[in-house]
């Protein structure tokens, strides 16, 4: 492996990033303006969020669980005041959209980063049924205005006996989005996997358009019209673009009609009416019973569009970045928690301000070097799939077109473990980009979504209340349960600084929270600039249990350099993993208002 240096490279970027990465995402087509909603107390601003599929199935021992985070309070330290919590409503929906009433009104107040997960079949009372939920949550009084990061308010946790998963409940209306949308996200060969979509409508109007899918190259292969009445859910499978009236139809894998799709594709809901749904994507393995979960993600789908560049490079081959994209979860080969872990990424577009988006996807070492980046590998074409998606050594997508990196065919050693960035022109979403990560004594998956850099990661730290960090990240969900020799739960943390000067580099801190608060915490290393690192959550705190009921929230400080966490989760129990990409606990603050 030859790598290059870190400066070099930022050379090949300079006047881009720094510059056109700095447009903030609010205003912009992807973000509108939020719109007011009626407060339901004076004083109080109650935000949204969408949990798309919330199912209690015993015919397939299936439960779901909500796990609210509790991560509102002023400062670096007002979680020591337990005066200081979040407010929690829960509106639950069965499929057809009839509210199903809750103890309490589904009301909750949950002090500051004290984890607490909530079992859905209690708490309704049920011993079958599915549907969506709404949850809306304030912050309590006298304290900061409004909750930061509603991508960390709540967790949906689906449990099954031989498998588990959990992703980050959606923001939801009024705040998001009204107007037309293509909400999309690439999934996998459906030759190895397949995938079921949930739709649910939060609004209190209807939402009606289309959900289509298409292949790797864009071209459609099936379109059917939705119509969803408020607050009901439609489940599909996406191999035959077909809706099934029950989870175990939706779940239930069978062999795959539609050979267009094989290679995998891009799943693209457009909505009609100004009221836009959420959902969910399930993928489950056709092989190794792997079962997760991700979310699309919405884009105007009225916004001009200009003509795709001839070129992405400017003077001397340089490349004028709009945005940067990560995650710490890259893996080739990697031995750690007795598992070795290999990665995929899935980059897709979707149909936004210029015809064609173009990605230079570069790897990092534990110090911060450039192991590998696409436009100095004179391979790099044999790399992707389809090879069609490349251009001038970088990936170049039109509408709705994905493809697919395996870390395996990269050039690098067996073992390697590091980051994964991009560079983009135009800007683009993070969350349209995947990564699968493999535990391969197991043949178990799971899914996440990359995380932001550049000026949107820098715009967090002047959010008000913040305490000046440059970093203030939250992974939720961690459990240590067992020792070295019966070990049941654990967790790899994947820590990355995406800083590129030398002056910032960064020491995190990491703190575990539990039910009753603060559990213990532990300072970090340094990390150059670019470096990423693994750590196993059992090592960073050795004697430290949790219980299956009672779930960890880890949290990580930086003070002048911007740094993400992600985590693995795994169950040794079941032999099955999870991926949670974490998230700043003012990632929403400026974009979600009252």
């Amino acid at each position: 492996m030859f790598t290059i240096d870190r400066r070099t490279f930022l050379a090949s970027l300079a006047g881009s990033w720094l510059v056109g990465a700095g447009e903030a995402a609010q205003g912009s087509p992807q973000y509108p303006e939020a719109s007011k909603m009626t407060e339901p107390a004076v004083g109080a601003c109650w935000l949204d969020v969408a949990a798309p599929l919330v199912v209690v199935d015993p015919a397939q021992q299936l439960t779901s669980d909500l796990l609210l985070t509790a991560t509102c309070f002023p400062g670096i330290e007002g979680y020591r005041d337990s005066h200081y919590s979040t407010e929690y409503q829960i509106l639950l929906f069965d499929a057809a959209g009839k509210e199903i009433k809750l103890d309490q009104g589904g009301r909750l107040n949950i002090p500051a980063l004290r984890p607490t997960l909530v079992n859905m079949k209690d708490l309704s009372h049920r011993d079958a049924f599915f549907g969506g939920a709404k949850i809306r949550l304030a912050p309590s009084a006298n304290q900061v205005a409004r909750a930061g990061d509603l991508f960390s308010a709540g967790f949906m946790r689906w449990d099954l006996p031989s498998n588990f998963d959990n992703v980050h409940a959606h923001p939801a209306p009024p705040q998001q989005v009204v107007g037309h949308f293509n909400y999309s996200m690439p999934f996998p060969a459906l030759s190895e996997y397949h995938c079921a979509l949930a739709l649910f409508n939060p609004n209190e109007e209807e939402s009606h358009g289309s959900v289509r899918v298409v292949d790797r190259l864009g071209r459609a292969v099936g379109q059917q019209a939705y119509r969803l009445n408020p607050h009901q859910t439609v489940l599909y499978r996406l191999g035959e673009l077909e809706t099934v009236a029950t989870p175990g139809e939706a779940f239930a894998v069978k062999p795959l009609k539609e050979a267009k799709l094989a290679d995998g594709g891009v799943v693209v809901v457009h909505n009609d009416s100004e009221k836009v749904p959420f959902g969910y994507t399930f993928i489950k393995g056709r092989q190794g019973n792997s079962f997760t979960v991700e979310h699309p993600l919405h884009f105007s789908a009225d916004a001009p569009m200009k003509p795709a560049r001839a070129t992405p490079y400017g003077p001397n081959k340089s490349f004028p970045a709009s945005a940067l994209l990560y995650t710490p979860l890259l893996f080739k080969g990697l031995r750690v928690g007795g598992l070795q872990l290999d990665s995929r990424i899935y980059l897709s577009s979707s149909r936004w301000v210029e015809e064609a988006l173009w990605l230079m996807p570069f790897a990092t070492t534990g110090n911060g070097e450039i192991a590998w980046v696409s436009n100095r590998d004179d391979q790099f074409a044999e790399r992707v799939a389809p090879s069609a998606a490349t251009n001038q050594g970088v990936v170049r997508l039109t509408e709705f077109q994905s493809c697919r990196i395996d870390a395996r065919a990269l050039p690098l050693p067996d073992g390697f473990s590091g980051g994964f960035g991009m560079a983009t022109i135009p800007k683009t979403s993070h969350s349209l980009q995947k990564v699968e990560v493999t535990a391969k004594e197991w043949g178990r998956v799971a899914f996440t979504h990359f995380r932001p850099g550049g000026a949107t990661a820098k715009a967090y730290r002047e959010a008000a209340d913040r305490g000046n960090l440059a970093s203030d990240y939250i992974v939720s969900g961690a459990h240590i349960i067992g020792g070295a020799s019966n070990r049941k739960r654990d967790c790899v943390l994947a820590v990355m600084n995406i800083e590129f000067e030398d002056d910032q580099t960064g020491t995190p801190k990491l703190q575990l929270f539990g039910p009753s608060g603060l559990v213990a915490e532990k300072q970090l290393d340094e990390f150059p600039p670019l470096a990423c690192r693994h750590l196993v959550l059992s090592e960073l705190f050795p004697g430290v249990q949790s219980d299956a009921a009672h779930p960890f929230t880890v949290r990580m400080q930086v003070a002048n350099a911007l740094m993400v966490v992600s985590a693995v989760h795994i169950d040794y129990e079941r032999r099955d993993l999870a991926l949670e990409h974490g998230s700043d606990r003012h990632s929403t603050f400026a974009d979600f208002k009252c």
